[in-house]
């Protein structure tokens, strides 16, 4: 009975991976779709994170639209700076010692985030010459979740962040950023892309580390998925939450290069 219960949550993950796996691929042939999906996911995570901590979506989506634009259109630092304004002036009346204000700053804080993070996929895609490299990017990122889940869940006892992700440990982390680097190194060979080698260093790092950031809200808030959307797979943020850092941090390096 358990086996079957299991069988059938692995059977339906896997459906639902590969329909959201089709869904980037195909988005990623045209800067419109690739943009419009990416902006959505952004939205559909913010909407997620309003209902975590039962704040006003209303005033969540506004500050993502707005510095989701002025990302697009003027970069990286004038997004993050006018999130910043947009969170302190509308934070003045807010007292931080309050359980219900500290939570609507944090979601202001984390809305900029997924504002900037989303931004920067669509921005990433402008700056390098070729969709493969786009695609080979999200390898990257697939290679990491499924061999470092598969691997830890069958081996893995170390867990590294029990508190804030008791499902992860280092076993599954490190045969992951190890298989993510071998495959970013043959993927570069066979695009004849250097810049694809990036993907096996910065990605797992900074991929683990999104993750990380929306388990620790999802904590604080007392839920187990931000969203129920996709079976087994929780919310759109639950599902895209290390694509959404990774993006940002690549888009950096890239710029710094």
């Amino acid at each position: 009975m358990l086996g079957g219960l299991i069988d059938h949550e692995l059977i339906v993950r896997a459906l639902w991976g590969i329909i959201v796996v089709v869904l980037v691929v195909v988005s990623i042939l045209s800067n419109w779709s690739y943009g419009l999906l990416t902006f959505f996911i952004g939205l559909m995570s913010v909407l997620e994170l309003a209902s975590m901590f039962r704040v006003d979506y209303i005033h969540a989506i506004i500050i993502y639209v707005v510095d989701y634009v002025a990302t697009v259109f003027f970069g990286l630092g004038i997004g993050l700076a006018l999130g910043l304004i947009i969170v302190i002036l509308s934070s003045l009346r807010l007292n931080p010692l309050e359980s219900t204000d500290k939570r609507w700053i944090l979601v202001k804080v984390v809305s900029v985030y997924i504002a900037l993070c989303t931004s920067s996929f669509i921005m990433f895609k402008l700056y390098v010459p070729s969709p493969w490299i786009v695609l080979c990017f999200w390898l990257s990122l697939w290679v990491f979740d499924s061999t470092a889940y598969l691997w830890g869940r069958n081996t893995g006892s170390e867990r590294f962040a029990p508190f804030i992700s008791p499902g992860k440990n280092l076993e599954g982390f490190v045969f992951g950023y190890i298989t993510t680097i071998l495959c970013s190194a043959l993927l570069s060979v066979i695009f004849k892309q250097p810049i694809i080698n990036m993907f096996g260093i910065f990605v797992p790092l900074s991929g683990i580390c999104g993750d990380l950031l929306e388990s620790w809200a999802k904590r604080i808030a007392g839920v187990k998925d931000s969203g129920k959307i996709i079976p087994y797979h929780g919310g759109i943020w639950d599902r895209f939450d290390s694509s959404l850092l990774a993006s940002l941090v690549v888009l950096v390096v890239i710029e710094c290069l």
